[in-house]
């Protein structure tokens, strides 16, 4: 048997979420190994990010290596959601190469010291009576035992470790390759509803781009080969027309793309992060965005139960408290969108009616609010807004904080802009004058920062008219 090399934590998985858990524990001081099964560069078929996203990436110091890929900067996307009508908008963000993009977050975490097994599967695993975990992996050219104090699981849809998978709407398959362009189109990036199916479309390239196509993979014809599907279901998008496309560059990849999430999101001695969490619809166009965070918040939930104890607990129940939110908020966003399309067609596709499980296209988006146009309007706390003691992150740590929460925004708050604003809410009598907070609050801010917190809470309807919401 293989020598067991001993580490504060495991990630398996090198892929945003694991890459960004293990640079942060890493930065955080402890000893982390990562496992990952595949060679890098992979294929993926995530590869939109927005530009908060890259601010992420900034966090963990692979702004310069982003910078240096060179990925496509988009600059108007095309949508054709539910009518005949193609909206231009522009659209800020990167659409990546995520061969590339994973490669530069898991070298990160190389140079921050982490201790990389790739390519390794794990063979067996076991959690230990006096505590911690004991892996065997194959690398390929021998047998490796690796102990752990705690295991970040990011390995994926269907994770590394053992647990219920719950789904969150009907099946949803992802055909997807790289396509030369003969003559590109006057957007960069499209989605558009289909008869029966819903298509993504994103340049990558001055010449090249990755069109994708998302379906029921039980209402596809079993004797039909996959590319040929493929081909026919592109037929339904007129959107994006043949003349674009001169000829595919890549195999033709199939990918299980349904919304899921973990029961378990955590436990005595396992984070989950990533897919292996919460894998939402990839309509959300999130999916990178959401991977890094998870893999971050995680951290900080590992960071708290080893190096801080007596908050263990709190930080158990903050992970899975943001986990149902998120599950809640995205399942709810999503159906809203395939209920859009649904509701503009006279006989919609079951494909349609099935994911939008009951919701209505009334029941989309809320509207904007109005910014405030006279400082003497009468405000109170919006009725849905409740004020509690909750676990949040405070710095490097999950901490009990009373906190504001807002009913189907996902998770809680405590800050804004540094200041804790629990106590100062609850101050707030309803029918003050919007004018009348900063001299409410002196005791807390300073009139200036008193009026940015309290148009950032109106922006947020947190406050709201007194007479109702605007």
């Amino acid at each position: 048997m293989a020598a067991t090399t001993e580490h504060d934590v495991l990630v398996l998985g090198g892929g945003p979420s694991g890459s960004a858990a293990a640079i942060r524990l890493a930065d955080l001081g402890f000893d982390v190994a990562l496992v990952e099964r595949k060679t890098f560069p992979r294929e993926h078929v995530g590869i939109c990010l927005s530009d908060t996203t890259v601010l992420l990436l900034q966090h963990l110091d692979v702004g310069t290596g982003f910078e240096d890929a060179r990925f496509w900067r988009r600059g108007v996307t095309a949508v054709c959601w539910g009518d005949d009508e193609v909206r231009l908008a522009p659209q800020a963000g990167y659409h990546v190469d995520r061969g590339v993009l994973d490669t530069l977050l898991l070298e990160r975490a190389r140079r921050a010291g982490v201790t990389i097994h790739q390519p390794a599967s794990v063979v067996s695993h076991e959690r230990l009576a006096t505590g911690g975990w004991r892996f065997e992996l194959d690398t390929g050219h021998g047998a490796e035992s690796i102990g752990a104090r705690i295991v970040v699981d990011a390995a994926g849809r269907q994770g590394a470790l053992r647990g219920q998978r719950v789904k969150d709407g009907p099946p949803l398959l992802a055909l997807h390759a790289t396509w030369a362009l003969a003559d590109a189109p006057r957007f960069d990036g499209l989605i558009e509803a289909g008869e029966s199916a819903w298509l993504w479309y994103a340049q990558t390239a001055r010449d090249q781009a990755v069109v994708s196509v998302f379906c029921d993979p039980r209402r596809l014809a079993s004797h039909t080969a996959p590319l040929e599907r493929y081909l026919d279901l592109l037929r339904q998008f007129p959107a994006l027309r043949q003349r674009h496309l001169a000829r595919r560059l890549s195999p033709l990849k199939a990918c299980d793309a349904t919304s899921q999430h973990a029961a378990d999101p955590v436990g005595e001695q396992h984070v989950r992060v990533g897919d292996a969490g919460l894998a939402v619809d990839p309509l959300s166009s999130q999916g990178v965005h959401l991977a890094i965070q998870s893999g971050l918040q995680g951290a900080v939930v590992v960071n708290t139960i080893l190096a801080k104890p007596s908050n263990a607990e709190a930080a158990r129940q903050f992970h899975s408290l943001r986990s149902a939110d998120r599950v809640g908020l995205y399942a709810s966003r999503t159906r809203s969108e395939y209920a859009r399309v649904a509701a503009a067609r006279p006989q919609p596709h079951a494909f349609w009616t099935e994911r939008a499980a009951g919701a209505t296209a009334a029941a989309l988006a809320s509207a904007s609010v109005d910014p405030l146009s006279k400082p003497a309007v009468r405000v109170a706390l919006a009725a849905d807004v409740t004020i509690d003691t909750a676990p949040v992150i405070d710095g490097d740590y999950v901490e009990l904080r009373e906190v504001v929460r807002q009913q189907g925004v996902e998770g809680c708050f405590a800050y804004v802009d540094g200041v804790q604003v629990a106590k100062m809410l609850s101050a707030v009598p309803a029918g003050i004058a919007f004018s009348s907070l900063p001299a409410l609050w002196r005791d807390w801010v300073s009139p200036t920062k008193a009026m940015e917190i309290a148009h950032w809470l109106w922006a947020k309807r947190v406050l709201v008219s007194a007479a109702g919401p605007i």
